[in-house]
């Protein structure tokens, strides 16, 4: 099986053909200072709309950090759909180009909704550089944070190329192979193989791979806050870290969202030559998937100390700029539901607030507690346990029976909210899914953007004020092997189906890439390289980074 394809062209150019309804008037609107930062944080509220800070800043009684850092809106459709999942909307704040459902920073397909174009045939499922390997190139520190496994969709499209969110074994070893400099959340199962409790087929321990490359790797939050420098991978759970709200209960080990967002600042700072760093609150999504109020303000609240962690290291060193914004919108939350339609203007606080303020687990919490006794008395006491409601037979009935059909998709506690919200508080809900509204932009510091904004530009406005262009970044880190050595053939190894290696031949030397890696192998020698190695099954092509194609054409008398 023969691994080539024709030649990439500009990146600048592919943009320009895909469209995406992005251009000189919306770029105009948007009121750029154009300033330089030597730091960006970018931190992202996953599924979180309007109406949920709102929501959140009653519950806290005060504004919330970024209230007066509000300067704008978002666009967040994607290439295929009005309505974005977190994979192609994360990697449109990455990259600056909108892709396809469930990619994760590679170009989009052919299949595009109306009004965008399709792209151009050799930007699809192409590997996209993102704005935390363009600061990495320039010499930053770089780093992600996030209480979902750091493999989830939203991180993984600032540091990973597959065209599916859900290859995470793959999408881990090209984090452990992209030297970052700190990594913190959830996941460590992607590290290990399986005959270690993992979930590695390839039988490889990504673990002692980061141990070799000196990195701490830590799993409580004692030993994060004693760390002062170097790098770390904290892996805090095998899989997510625990709901905000349940984290006490269930998760006393593990540190909260502005702990591990501060620390990793602490250590990213120390870089004479500045840091680029991700923060994703990433339950936020999560519950109000689950039509989950308490859940959501627990995490939603916890994200705010992690913007205010930000902006407290940005007004003290006043050359950071920090990004505060969502991915998309879930779950259609609405401050009033159908049972205030005739009363919505009598709404007290003790209204809004009471209920919530009564429910001291998340939905996934009360499930854990039915599924002791799955029976209605079983329901009915855990939801007075939890949410201090006292249901009747009926209600607790048709929860039974959601929760049965939900379970088909790994989610019975979706049941809870949607039959308590509406008749015992008086917040409201559309849909478990996402929405297709614009979401809140909150900027602060050198190059912060204003107005209405597409979802691209932001890797634009982030790129542009750590000073590097992502279209240059993209030729550096990857080149079209087809177009690198049109007179070599690069070819399969597939001694190891689970660890596939790009094997070339030229002008009379061998040279191995194995995918998902930053090496080349050759003489008997293993060079690091830039970036990562990009396999597209979908087109077949190989993407090496320049300085490996430069390596090996020096070599063999034929640089350029």
């Amino acid at each position: 099986m023969e691994w080539t394809g024709q030649a990439a062209k500009g990146l600048a150019r592919r943009v320009l053909q895909a469209g995406f309804l992005t251009g000189i008037v919306l770029w105009a609107a948007t009121g750029l200072a154009g300033g330089k930062a030597g730091n960006v944080v970018v931190l992202i509220a996953d599924g979180c709309g309007g109406e949920q800070y709102t929501f959140a800043r009653w519950f806290k009684g005060r504004p919330l950090s970024m209230d007066h850092i509000r300067v704008g809106a978002v666009r967040t459709f994607i290439a295929d759909s009005v309505v974005a999942d977190s994979a192609p909307a994360a990697s449109a704040y990455a990259t600056g180009v909108r892709t396809s459902d469930n990619f994760i920073s590679v170009g989009p397909h052919e299949k595009t909704i109306s009004g965008v174009p399709v792209p151009a045939e050799d930007l699809r499922y192409k590997p996209l550089a993102t704005v935390l390997e363009g600061a990495k190139l320039v010499g930053k520190a770089v780093g992600v944070v996030s209480t979902s496994r750091v493999t989830h969709a939203t991180p993984a499209a600032f540091y990973a190329h597959v065209p599916a969110r859900d290859l995470e074994n793959d999408i881990m070893e090209q984090l452990v192979y992209q030297n970052m400099d700190v990594v913190l959340g959830g996941g460590n199962r992607h590290l290990l193989p399986a005959n270690e409790k993992g979930r590695r087929s390839d039988n490889e321990n990504l673990a002692r791979v980061l141990e070799e490359k000196g990195y701490r790797v830590i799993h409580t939050r004692e030993e994060l806050l004693r760390i002062q420098s170097g790098k770390v991978f904290g892996m805090f759970a095998d899989s997510h870290m625990s709901p905000e709200i349940d984290r006490p209960q269930i998760g006393p080990d593990q540190p909260s969202l502005d702990q591990m967002t501060r620390k990793a600042i602490e250590l990213l700072s120390l870089d004479p030559d500045g840091f680029f760093l991700m923060v994703e609150g990433s339950q936020i999504d999560w519950a109000c998937h689950a039509n989950d109020p308490a859940y959501l303000l627990s995490d939603l609240l916890a994200y705010d100390k992690a913007v205010q962690a930000a902006l407290d290291f940005a007004k003290k060193d006043g050359n950071t700029l920090v990004l505060a914004l969502s991915d998309h919108n879930t779950g259609g939350f609405s401050i009033g539901n159908e049972k205030t339609g005739a009363t919505y203007s009598q709404m007290k606080t003790e209204d809004l607030l009471d209920p919530i303020r009564k429910m001291k687990t998340s939905s996934m919490g009360l499930w854990k507690m039915v599924e002791k006794n799955e029976t209605p008395r079983g329901v009915r006491d855990a939801v007075k346990k939890g949410w201090g409601m006292d249901i009747s037979p009926e209600e607790a009935e048709r929860i039974l029976s959601l929760a049965n059909r939900y379970n088909a998709y790994e989610s019975p506690h979706y049941a809870f909210g949607e039959v308590l919200c509406p008749a015992y508080t008086v917040v409201g809900w559309t849909t478990h899914g996402h929405t297709g509204g614009d979401v809140p932009l909150h900027a602060f510091g050198p190059g912060q953007p204003a107005g209405v904004v597409d979802a691209p530009q932001i890797a634009r406005i982030c790129a542009g004020a750590m000073g590097f262009d992502l279209t240059d970044v993209d030729r550096r880190l990857f080149v079209e092997s087809g177009k690198a050595f049109a007179d070599a053939k690069i070819v399969a190894n597939r001694d190891d189906d689970q660890n596939p290696v790009a094997v070339l031949d030229y002008q009379g030397k061998h040279y191995a890439f194995p995918v998902n890696k930053n090496l080349m192998k050759s003489d008997g020698k293993e060079t690091e390289l830039k970036g990562v190695v990009v396999y597209s099954a979908e087109t077949g092509k190989i993407y090496i980074p320049k300085d490996a194609v430069d390596q090996i054409k020096k070599e063999s008398g034929k640089q350029n």
